[in-house]
């Protein structure tokens, strides 16, 4: 995998302010925000995905004349090794894949809080903002395998013009939404050295709808759009400073209902988003103490509830469902999977065995080649038809069709399911020691220690075996000398102490590409030295 490209943008903020002793304050802005990303005469940018397979199979097609591809393939022999990091890839070879989405955003907003005293323990805060998302992005299909007279005038670079697009071969989507905020601040009086503050806030917030990377023509495996994300948001809490300033604690919790909330998911060998919804709650703890001015503890607890609610969304690991009268076939033209009627796929297979169906044939079921063929083919079925096939869409609605007719598979319900990389429980603790005048004048040494603890936790929302990540902990210490007024910090440490190795995140590619899965590591144990100077 390789990736490139470049991209320009500016931002503009004008913000008006008070801080006035009355009772009302407010802050009004504006910000606008364009950004351009990738040149689509670059043959650097974009994302590409090399193989000595794909290249092979490529020389082995046009070597017969186009028999396996329907037509001879262009091949990228641009240099004896086409790269990227030498610039002697074209960009235009068929023998690799490449996805290339140059893309522009439009943002414009306007905001404005109130701050309300409404007495003197007591503040109104009331908000809103307007957003103005314009979004554009070339439709470049990917081409893999594609003959060069199958693509459209000869440049598989140029936009182009679809149902899905404008003239110019431009995908657009625009989003124009209202959000904002109300809540109160309580901070009464409770004694001359301690402080507390209560709070309670709602909030609406927004995130852009967007376009996922050119799909395929006629492709129905994953939108060309995503819809924008919504949160209502709800959160109370209080911060406490007592004990003459020694001690805090800091209390959250916090719900938030999401619809539309955006994930994402490799379909077609590109990432993509998808939109669902889901459901939040926690509550957050903080504490700190300093029982002298030498020590310092602290401690970090988060527990978290995470539920996918009303969706529904089918797992490439299974298709089928574990349904016994399905199976999943591969798509000789797209390498993705599809799903049949087992019966459908068994009569085929014994049209075959007979010379009834030229051998291979099967390669056409994932492509519609054979849907209506189910009673022609009802001698290799026991004499009877072909039956249908009901299963559930993605949309979660029962769907009938014929039992030779191909689907992305059968949906399963989410609802219940934990959101991915949302664990149960975190925690994380530290202390340190600082002892001063270490060295000389205005010179201290401080050492630390802290660990993290995180439970379990899923890598996708189907919440499979396969998907769920295991608990993991850290240790970390360290030594630092420092003198603030200088500017000098000298400092020894070791990361991940005990080296413990944990996968902590993972993405499952597409049926394309084999199902494989990419994990993310925990770092392995460092230790080193940093010097730093401030001035």
């Amino acid at each position: 995998d390789l990736s490139g490209g470049a991209s320009e943008g500016s931002s503009h903020e004008f913000r008006l302010q008070t801080d006035n002793d009355g009772f009302f304050n407010f802050n009004l802005g504006v910000i606008k925000v364009d950004l351009e990303a990738i040149d689509t005469a670059d043959n650097a940018a974009g994302y590409y995905v090399f193989s000595n397979s794909l290249t092979a199979l490529t020389q082995i097609n046009n070597a017969a004349g186009g028999a396996v591809f329907g037509g001879v393939v262009p091949v990228d022999t641009a240099g004896s090794q086409p790269s990227l990091f030498n610039q002697s890839l074209s960009g235009l070879g068929g023998n690799y894949f490449r996805s290339l989405s140059p893309y522009k955003l439009d943002s414009f907003s306007i905001f404005g809080e109130g701050y309300f005293q409404l007495s003197d323990d007591l503040k109104l805060t009331v908000g809103v903002r307007e957003t103005n998302d314009d979004k554009q992005q070339e439709n470049i299909p990917t081409f893999l395998f594609t003959p060069t007279a199958a693509i459209p005038g000869g440049n598989p670079v140029a936009p182009r013009v679809a149902p899905a697009t404008d003239a110019n071969g431009l995908l657009k989507t625009t989003n124009q939404e209202v959000t904002g905020r109300v809540g109160f601040d309580w901070k009464p009086v409770l004694s001359a050295t301690d402080d507390t503050l209560f709070y309670l806030f709602y909030s609406k917030g927004y995130k852009g709808g967007g376009i996922n990377p050119p799909l395929p023509a006629g492709f129905t495996g994953a939108p060309q759009y995503f819809e924008p994300e919504f949160v209502n948001s709800w959160e109370i809490g209080t911060k406490n400073t007592f004990a003459n300033g020694s001690q805090q604690l800091n209390l959250t919790a916090f719900q938030y209902d999401y619809t539309g909330y955006q994930i994402t998911q490799i379909i077609n060998r590109a990432s993509v988003n998808i939109n669902i919804d889901a459901g939040l709650q926690g509550i957050e703890a903080e504490y700190l103490w300093a029982p002298t001015d030498q020590w310092l503890f602290s401690a970090n607890l988060g527990l978290l509830q995470s539920e996918v609610q009303d969706t529904y969304g089918i797992d490439v690991m299974d298709r089928t469902n574990g349904r016994a009268d399905l199976v999943t076939l591969k798509n000789a033209s797209t390498y993705a999977n599809c799903v049949v009627s087992a019966a459908g796929y068994r009569a085929v297979l014994a049209a075959i065995q007979a010379s009834a169906l030229a051998a291979g044939s099967t390669r056409g079921l994932c492509t519609g080649a054979l849907a209506g063929a189910a009673a022609t083919l009802a001698p290799f079925n026991g004499g009877v038809a072909i039956p249908n096939v009901s299963y559930v869409n993605a949309q979660g609605q029962t769907v009938s069709i014929g039992g030779l007719t191909p689907f992305d598979g059968e949906a399963k319900d989410l609802d219940g399911n934990s959101m991915t990389g949302a664990p149960e429980a975190t925690l994380n603790v530290a202390g340190e020691y600082t002892f001063e005048g270490v060295g000389g004048p205005n010179w201290n040494l401080t050492i630390r220690g802290d660990a993290y603890y995180q439970a379990e936790s899923y890598s996708r929302i189907w919440n499979t075996q396969r998907d769920e990540l295991e608990a993991w902990h850290n240790l970390n210490l360290s030594a630092r000398l420092h003198n603030d007024e200088a500017g000098w910090t000298l400092e020894a440490y070791a990361k991940n102490l005990t080296n413990e190795e944990v996968i902590t995140g993972a993405y499952l590619t597409d049926d394309s590409s084999g199902l494989f899965t990419n994990i993310f590591l925990t770092e392995p144990a460092q230790y080193g030295v940093t010097i730093r100077k401030n001035w």
